[in-house]
């Protein structure tokens, strides 16, 4: 699966000429990326071992790269699958869910949750670990204890699944789709405008079906009723978008998301662990994603990187020639250039996604019967939860064969913390960082004056002191 994902990068690597060195470099960093985690896979199916230590009520899976030590008291939810569910657990095929997969058969699977973290086993008898270990569970899992059954690969739905989640894969965690069809249109010899005008054709195609992609990325289901349910339409209500879906995402992770290419198609996906916290912080956090729809933030982003990518492209056939002769005479050089580009680009999306999110955040918080100190509550309670479970998910990592009963001490994301950190938050990262939302929203009482703010602050922050 990883292979047939990244083919069409391989094959573009191997067939275009030396004029797309810009676009191989980049494919070479991302096919590095790949080749550790398909290495590190590889690794746990062939090292790793289960322990279970009833004198001390620990669990420990020992493996070559992710050795882990749970104490059972913080065990969350129990289950028990028929087999592994490979597009569940394939790194490249899933979004917004953190999970360790140790499973060595496609025989039954043992899924255990703990704060931070889903791991998946396959030991003999996985019915009776299930009998073992769900009275610790602090939840139920809500099959009763059942066998969840687990489709085969041939089966429409999971060929239906895995159609939209090869997508994702190929154009959304790597670049196979798109160097593919330009390997495609190279071999075919096409004029330069042809390519061009396929490329921005798939672009626009890629927009108008992410809703789809990402519900199948996350395997997100539907939320049709309940308090969350009556909470979410009373908001999409006052916001305006009265048809938005809302899903909820099997997740340990604390995350919402939004996605739409405009009004009438937006979905927002919050994971399971966020609908655990108190009611007006999940509505806070449903107000901040809707205002990226009503917003139509998903398109301003996906703009924004369509502008960036064409003027680069524009560039470089203005300055074809200059460019040709720096790459045969000064590698190194080219190579510079190259990179200031990489690290430009990211720096560029921060910006405007940061801009995005500080706007949803007073946009969002007009739509709540607690205003910005409702949203300022939601986002502390979102970032105790991220913390504690952080704290808890290292606390269980080994190192050279023990446990890290207590990890490095390091600042919560509630406080300021140093300012290489800060840095790097303000300048590269999609959203500031929280302490700074959060008392941006106790300072400002409404977007203008917390644009001002975060436009000085994003330099200010950034330096030492």
């Amino acid at each position: 699966m990883t292979g047939l994902v990244s083919l069409g990068a391989v094959l573009f690597f191997g067939l275009a000429p030396e004029t797309y060195a810009a676009l191989k470099v980049f494919i070479v960093f991302m096919m590095i990326s790949v080749s550790i985690q398909t290495i590190e896979r590889a690794a746990n199916f062939y090292s790793a071992r289960l322990y279970w230590l009833p004198e001390e009520e620990h669990l420990v899976v020992l493996s070559r790269f992710q050795p882990r030590d749970f104490p059972l008291r913080e065990l969350k939810e129990a289950s028990v699958w028929s087999s592994p569910d490979l597009l569940r657990l394939h790194p490249l095929f899933t979004f917004m869910s953190s999970h360790q997969d140790y499973t060595r058969s496609f025989g039954q699977v043992l899924k255990l949750s703990f704060p931070g973290e889903t791991i998946y086993l396959s030991p003999d008898h996985a019915v009776h670990w299930h009998r073992l270990l769900a009275p610790f569970a602090s939840a139920s899992d809500g099959t009763g204890g059942k066998e969840k059954k687990v489709l085969p690969l041939w089966h429409p739905a999971v060929l239906k699944r895995l159609f939209w989640k090869g997508y994702y894969a190929s154009t959304v965690k790597g670049v196979s789709a798109y160097t593919g069809l330009l390997a495609i249109l190279l071999w075919l010899k096409a004029p330069a405008w042809a390519v061009g005008l396929f490329v921005l054709l798939w672009w626009v195609l890629n927009f108008y079906v992410s809703d789809r992609v990402l519900i199948a990325a996350t395997d997100a289901e539907p939320i049709t009723e309940g308090e969350i349910f009556e909470r979410a339409q009373t908001i999409f209500r006052k916001a305006g978008i009265p048809h938005t879906r809302l899903f909820s995402v099997d997740s340990p992770d604390y995350n919402g998301f939004a996605t739409g290419m405009n009004i009438g198609r937006g979905a927002i996906m919050l994971t399971t662990a966020t609908l655990q916290l108190p009611s007006p912080s999940v509505e806070a956090i449903l107000a901040h994603e809707a205002a990226h729809i009503r917003k139509r933030d998903v398109l301003t982003n996906q703009l924004a990187r369509f502008l960036f990518i064409g003027l680069l492209a524009g560039m470089a056939y203005l300055f074809f020639d200059q460019l040709k002769w720096l790459a045969e005479n000064f590698k190194i050089a080219m190579f510079l250039l190259i990179y200031v580009f990489m690290l430009v680009f990211p720096m560029y999306l921060s910006f405007i996604a940061q801009w995005t999110e500080v706007r949803a955040d007073f946009t969002g918080a007009t739509w709540l019967s607690g205003g910005t100190m409702q949203m300022a509550q939601g986002l502390t309670d979102l970032a105790a939860a991220q913390d504690r479970d952080l704290e808890k998910s290292m606390a269980h990592r080994m190192t050279d064969g023990r446990s890290s009963k207590s990890r490095a001490s390091s600042a919560s994301s509630l406080e300021r913390d140093s300012w290489l950190w800060r840095f790097l938050e303000f300048q590269f990262m999609a959203h500031p960082p929280l302490y700074w939302r959060i008392g941006s929203l106790a300072r400002n009482g409404n977007w203008r004056e917390a644009r001002k703010r975060w436009l000085k602050d994003r330099f200010k922050e950034s330096l030492p002191g």
